[in-house]
C-alpha cells in the first residue's frame, strides 16, 4: 500500500512539471483505471465483511467475475503486480504450471503452501469437486461426462489483508474433445473436395496431396494424416476429419455431404467423422508420445449419407432389409504389435421400417472400448453382411461420426 501512495505522489508531481506541454489524458485514464481496480476489489471484500457468500468464481480475459449469495456479480480486473506503482487489484498464483488432467473420478491432493492468509473457499468447474483444507487441496473429477465441462480452473479465494488471493490450477478431463478454435480451423468447406482435406488436383496426375493432421494436447491422440490410395492422399484415402455439419433431413444426402451427421453431439459441436473400411491402410489414432493407454469409449453415430443409403437407398446401395447390417470394427495394437479388436452395429436392417415409420430415431451410442487393453493405437474399419460388397468391392458408404473418446492412463 506504501508503494501505491508513493506511485501517486510522483504521478502528481510530474503531471504539474509538464502540464504546460504534455497531453495528460492517457495518464488520467490510467490513474481511473488503477482507482476502478481497487474499488472492484474493495466491493467483494466489503461484500464478505458483510456477510455475503462467494457462490462462484469465473475468469475472464482481463480477472475474474464473482458471484454473491444475493444473486449480484462483481467483475475484477487484474492489475499487474510486477510492474512498479501498479498495485494488484487480485494477488495470483498457479499452485500447478501444467494443466492437471484427470481420469473419470480421479482424486488429486495439491498442497496450497500458503501463509498470512486466511481461506474462503475452493471453486471449481461443473461437475468438478475442489476443497481446500489445512493447506491442502482435494479436486475430484467428474465420474461421467454429463454436463461436466471438460476443462476449466480450480480456484482457491483467500484475503490478505486488503487484497483477494486467488490461487489456481487449470485441469482438464481425459477425453478428446474437438471444441475450440484449433479444432474449428481444422472443418473444411465445402465437405467434399475442400482444400483441406483435398486440395487441388494434379491436372496431370488426376490426383490429390494433402496433408491434414492434429493431436489434442489433453490425451495426445493424433491422427496423422492419410494414406496413399491409387496414388492419391487424401480423405477419400481413408482417415479422420474434423467437422460441425448437423442437418437433421438426411434424406438425398449423398457423398458431397461426407461430413454430415443428423443430429448433433452430445456436448459441444464437433466431432470426428471417420472414413475407411476393411481394406483402409490408415491408422485412425495413435498416442503421439507412443506409451501405451486404455480407450475407455467413444459416442458414435452414423453419418446422414450413411443414414441416407441405408434407409431410403441411393442407387448404389440400400435400402436395407433383415438380415442386413453395417457395423464398425475397432482393431487395437499394444506396444508389441499384438492386436485385439471390438465391434458394435451402425444400423441393422431390421430396424429400416421402424426409422421410415419415425417409431427409432438416430441416436448418438455409447461404445465401450475398454476391452481393447492399453493400445498405443487404433484403426477403425466400416463393414457388413455379405450384401453390402458387390464386384467393385465394399458398395455402402464407410463413414461414422464419433465424439467424447474417454482416456484412461
Amino acid at each position: 500500500m506504501k508503494r501505491f501512495f508513493k506511485f501517486f505522489a510522483v504521478i502528481a508531481l510530474y503531471a504539474l512539471t509538464v502540464a504546460s506541454c504534455y497531453d495528460d489524458s492517457a495518464l488520467k485514464t490510467s490513474i481511473d483505471d488503477l482507482k476502478k481496480q481497487l474499488q472492484e476489489v474493495n466491493s467483494v471484500l466489503n461484500d464478505l465483511k458483510a456477510g455475503k457468500v462467494i457462490k462462484s468464481v469465473t475468469p475472464t480475459q482481463d480477472g475474474y467475475t464473482f458471484v454473491m449469495s444475493d444473486g449480484t456479480s462483481v467483475g475484477v480486473k487484474n492489475g499487474d503486480p510486477g510492474k512498479d506503482g501498479t498495485p494488484a487489484s487480485v494477488i495470483e498464483s498457479k499452485l500447478l504450471n501444467e494443466v492437471a488432467v484427470f481420469d473419470l473420478g480421479e482424486k488429486w491432493i495439491i498442497p496450497t503452501n500458503i501463509t498470512g492468509v486466511e481461506v474462503i473457499n475452493a471453486f471449481a468447474p461443473a461437475g468438478w469437486s475442489a476443497v481446500e483444507e489445512g493447506g491442502l487441496l482435494t479436486i475430484t473429477g467428474p465420474n461421467s461426462l454429463g454436463e461436466a465441462a471438460r476443462k476449466g480452473s480450480v480456484i482457491v479465494v483467500a484475503t490478505s489483508g486488503n487484497s483477494l488471493v486467488l490461487m489456481t490450477v487449470q485441469v482438464a478431463l481425459n477425453v478428446l474433445d474437438v471444441n475450440g478454435s484449433y479444432w474449428d480451423a481444422l472443418i473444411d468447406n465445402p465437405q467434399y473436395g475442400g482444400d483441406l482435406l483435398y486440395g487441388p488436383m494434379d491436372p496431370e496426375t488426376y490426383t490429390y496431396n494433402v496433408e491434414y493432421k492434429w493431436v489434442d494436447p489433453v490425451t495426445l491422440l493424433a491422427f496423422n494424416g492419410f494414406a496413399s490410395n491409387w496414388g492419391s492422399v487424401c480423405f477419400s484415402s481413408g482417415g479422420e476429419a474434423i467437422s460441425n455439419w448437423v442437418v437433421s433431413d438426411f434424406k438425398n444426402a449423398g457423398y458431397l455431404r461426407q461430413l454430415e451427421v443428423p443430429v448433433a453431439p452430445p456436448t459441444g459441436s464437433n466431432f470426428i467423422v471417420h472414413y475407411g473400411g476393411e481394406d483402409s491402410q490408415t491408422v485412425s489414432l495413435a498416442f503421439a508420445d507412443g506409451n501405451a493407454r486404455t480407450i475407455q469409449s467413444i459416442e458414435y453415430v452414423m453419418t446422414s449419407y450413411v443414414a441416407n443409403s441405408a434407409i431410403y437407398g441411393d442407387g448404389y446401395f440400400g435400402p436395407m432389409a433383415e438380415p442386413s447390417y453395417l457395423a464398425i470394427r475397432a482393431i487395437g495394437i499394444d506396444e508389441e504389435g499384438n492386436k485385439t479388436s471390438a465391434t458394435t452395429d451402425l444400423i441393422d436392417g431390421a430396424d429400416v421400417a421402424d426409422y421410415l415409420a419415425g417409431t427409432k430415431t438416430i441416436e448418438w451410442k455409447k461404445w465401450d472400448l475398454s476391452v481393447l487393453g492399453e493400445v498405443v493405437s487404433v484403426k477403425f474399419e466400416v463393414f457388413g453382411s455379405a450384401d453390402c460388397y458387390g464386384d467393385w468391392g465394399f458398395n455402402a458408404p464407410a463413414y461414422f461420426a464419433y465424439c467424447d473418446v474417454v482416456v484412461k492412463e
